[in-house]
């Protein structure tokens, strides 16, 4: 029965230890762990600002590219125009031209039909009458000479008509080819037009579908430069909480780093009340030897113990051995076992010390403690035979020998 209960409480004990031993390092990392997350943080947001970095470039030289285009579009609607400008003034003149060949097609008609009818009513008359009038005229001449003449002078006439009716024939033959010429050139020009309005359809189609490429890419560009601006302000908030906590880090570490020497946590009751030191002993609970005892117990009167019957009203106080922040303060496994009440204070550079077994508390966890300043009362909680102070002292979690802190 007594093995059982012995044994269950050096479990808890060891339960105890193990617990302890991962409190210390723990707020003394906890700063520089922020910082570590928060430059990991950092270290995101500016991979990412590279990221959009390189995005916006490549929004930009795209953007660069789609304006070149539609400038070299824009001067091709323009040459186009142009061409088109001069295309219609010069179907404006060959509609003209044309406008006036046609009458000069209908006078040349009509001189000709003139001509023709000329011809005609002398070729009839010549029909009706027959060879007569041409005798008569010839023939009432009064000497040979006059019928000569006359001879001559017919013969001229016939020729003379002859001839204007052939000018007449070529000049509307020359005026029909010019108007011929026009037109086949107005078909030409109108043929070329609607090419040159298909093709700045094209043009403009290509100028439409860049304009909204454009309008695109200079969305996206706006968005990135947004995001980065964004990304640059968290970055900045980034930085200056790194800065903080680096200042708060080194604020810490000035004020708590370890003085070199550990202040004698109770003033009134030096070496010579050391009831148990570091090393192996006859455990007081189990009575086990070569048990070993990772601190030093410093054993008070009975009489200043607030738990004595005999006890006079005068505790004794625990003070703190150095600067530091309060890690821990409360009960450590319960009050009939374990430490009992217990106070840890971190006093940075990985140094912590421990005082196990208070009778009360009068600091509270994250508490900054000077040093010298009382931190608890001496009492007999948790696994204890009497009124004493377990003090341990500890660096990056391990237990030390006290007394090479003093």
């Amino acid at each position: 029965m007594f093995s059982s209960k012995l044994r269950n409480i050096l479990i808890i004990l060891a339960l105890l230890l193990f617990t302890f031993t991962f409190i210390l390092p723990g707020y003394a990392n906890n700063l520089d762990e922020q910082i570590r997350q928060t430059q990991s943080e950092l270290n995101s947001i500016q991979q990412r600002l590279e990221d959009r970095g390189r995005q916006l470039a490549e929004s930009q030289n795209e953007e660069k590219r789609l304006e070149a285009e539609l400038m070299k579009l824009e001067r091709s609607l323009t040459s186009l125009q142009n061409e088109l400008d001069k295309l219609n003034r010069d179907i404006e003149e060959t509609e003209r031209n044309i406008e006036i060949t046609a009458q000069e097609l209908a006078e040349a008609e009509a001189q000709l039909e003139l001509r023709d009818a000329l011809l005609k009513k002398r070729l009839r008359a010549i029909y009706e009458e027959g060879d007569t009038g041409y005798l008569e005229v010839l023939f009432n001449a009064y000497s040979f000479a006059e019928f000569l003449t006359r001879l001559n002078d017919l013969k001229l006439i016939a020729e003379n008509d002859l001839k204007l009716l052939e000018e007449a024939f070529a000049e509307r033959t020359l005026v029909q080819e010019r108007k011929d010429m026009l037109e086949k050139k107005k078909e030409e020009l109108t043929n070329l037009k609607t090419e040159r309005l298909k093709r700045r359809e094209e043009l403009n189609a290509q100028q439409t579908e860049r304009e909204k490429l454009l309008a695109v890419v200079q969305e996206n560009i706006e968005a990135e430069e947004k995001a980065i601006r964004e990304l640059e302000q968290e970055a900045k908030k980034m930085d200056a909480l790194i800065k903080q906590l680096q200042e708060e880090m080194r604020r810490q570490t000035e004020r708590f780093t370890p003085s070199g020497k550990l202040l004698w946590p109770l003033a009134e009751y030096g070496t010579s009340w050391i009831t148990s030191g570091y090393g192996t002993r006859v455990n007081p609970i189990t009575k086990r030897a070569g048990e070993f005892h990772g601190a030093i117990d410093i054993g008070i009167p009975r009489t200043r113990w607030p738990g004595s019957k005999n006890y006079n009203g005068n505790p004794v106080y625990i003070r703190a051995a150095d600067n530091g922040i309060v890690l821990f303060a409360g009960i450590n496994g319960s009050l009939s076992y374990g430490y009992g009440r217990l106070v840890v204070i971190d006093h940075g550079g990985g140094l912590a010390t421990a005082y196990a077994h208070c009778h009360s508390i009068l600091v509270a966890p994250g508490q900054e403690v000077s040093r010298g300043q009382n931190i608890a009362i001496v009492g007999s909680t948790g696994s204890s035979t009497g009124p004493h102070l377990h003090f341990e002292v500890r660096v990056n979690g391990e237990r030390k020998n006290p007394m090479n802190y003093f």
